[in-house]
């Protein structure tokens, strides 16, 4: 029973983020669990480690780790509840780069509040003790990715891994975070950055391993360029009350992608100010209302062209516009493609006019 819902677990993580071929070889290794405790499942496979967290009810989380080099370990989180600690919780100081794909992170710690929309990705220093840490997923569904660096093990100088990456993980991620505790980069900021963890889910399974080093390596050489004037992550003199109205705006644009959002409108639902609201949400997430509705609007988008067979004007109608051309401009803007070539990515191929129903009927 444990190991139909740890593999339930891997392909519903996989198939939500289209690259299902990365699990293919789960079928052909035994799983052993190698530990049950309370909090989780630990389970070992050829390659790497399943630790799945079941909760209450239908909910679940789980992480997917790699070693990639020694003391530093890239995993594949997923969560489909409200609350979870991700994390395997060993001991030690860390440097933690973490990267939402699907769903929204969020964590409000003493000082800071802290939030991951599809497309952002923080990096942090974590003392001894703090790696596993209780998040919120506003939409009951996160997919994403972490890196975890443990300083206490890797050599300061990564030029050790390959010759000229002089980079200095310690220096970079102080350098970033200053004295908050968290960096934050969103979407769109770069696009280079978005590109490394979106090849993630791409990695050839041939050369897994050496993959995963290249990637991390070129990572940490962009992050060593990126100005610190870019971290949206602020300081929060932030009330409880002003996170709260964030969020509930933000979940009410999340649901209702349809709308042409209107500000005015907006301060009349939620019973604030025009300059309260659109300040209020800029402090705790980071950007301004139209930019987080227009993201929402493009992801929709996105798993529409994934899983549906609307036609691009259908889905523009979807998300609000009534132009094909103004939505396939603001599509190009956040993916850096058109929504023809995003499904043309996805399947490897553009089925179009009357055999486009049955085509899409065959590959899905």
């Amino acid at each position: 029973m444990i190991k139909n819902t740890v593999r339930d677990f891997i392909d519903k993580t996989y198939s939500n983020t289209f690259e299902k071929r990365d699990c293919n070889h789960f079928d052909t290794v035994g799983d052993k669990i190698i530990k049950k405790n309370i909090d989780a499942d630990i389970f070992r496979y050829s390659d790497a480690d399943i630790r799945y967290f079941p909760r209450a009810g239908n909910s679940h989380s789980g992480i997917r780790t790699y070693t990639v080099f020694p003391g530093i370990e890239l995993t594949y989180d997923f969560a489909d509840t409200e609350k979870a600690r991700i994390g395997s919780g060993t001991e030690g100081n860390f440097i933690e780069i973490r990267y939402c794909r699907q769903g929204k992170i969020e964590r409000k710690s003493e000082n800071e509040f802290f939030c991951l929309m599809p497309g952002d990705f923080s990096i942090s220093i974590k003392k001894r003790g703090k790696r596993k840490e209780e998040y919120s997923f506003p939409l009951s569904h996160y997919i994403g990715i972490t890196i975890v660096i443990n300083i206490d093990i890797v050599p300061e100088c990564f030029s050790c891994f390959l010759d000229d990456v002089n980079v200095y993980p310690v220096q970079v991620a102080r350098k970033l975070c200053g004295e908050k505790e968290y960096f934050i980069l969103r979407s769109q900021s770069s696009m280079e950055i978005e590109r490394i963890f979106s090849d993630f889910y791409f990695a050839p399974e041939k050369y897994k391993s050496g993959y995963f080093k290249v990637k991390i390596l070129e990572l940490l050489l962009l992050l060593s360029e990126v100005g610190t004037k870019e971290n949206a992550a602020l300081s929060l003199s932030l009330s409880c009350c002003q996170v709260s109205l964030a969020k509930k705006i933000a979940a009410y644009l999340s649901s209702n992608t349809k709308l042409k959002i209107n500000t005015a409108e907006l301060s009349k639902r939620f019973h604030v100010s025009q300059s309260h609201l659109r300040n209020t949400f800029k402090s705790v997430y980071g950007i301004p209302i139209y930019s987080y509705a227009r993201i929402q609007k493009m992801r929709a988008a996105e798993s529409m062209l994934t899983h549906t067979e609307l036609s691009v004007m259908e889905i523009a109608f979807e998300c609000g516009y009534d132009n094909a051309s103004k939505f396939s401009s603001a599509f190009r803007e956040i993916t850096g493609m058109s929504p023809i070539e995003y499904r043309k990515k996805r399947y490897g191929f553009v089925p179009s006019g009357e055999n486009w129903e049955e085509s899409f009927k065959n590959i899905v």
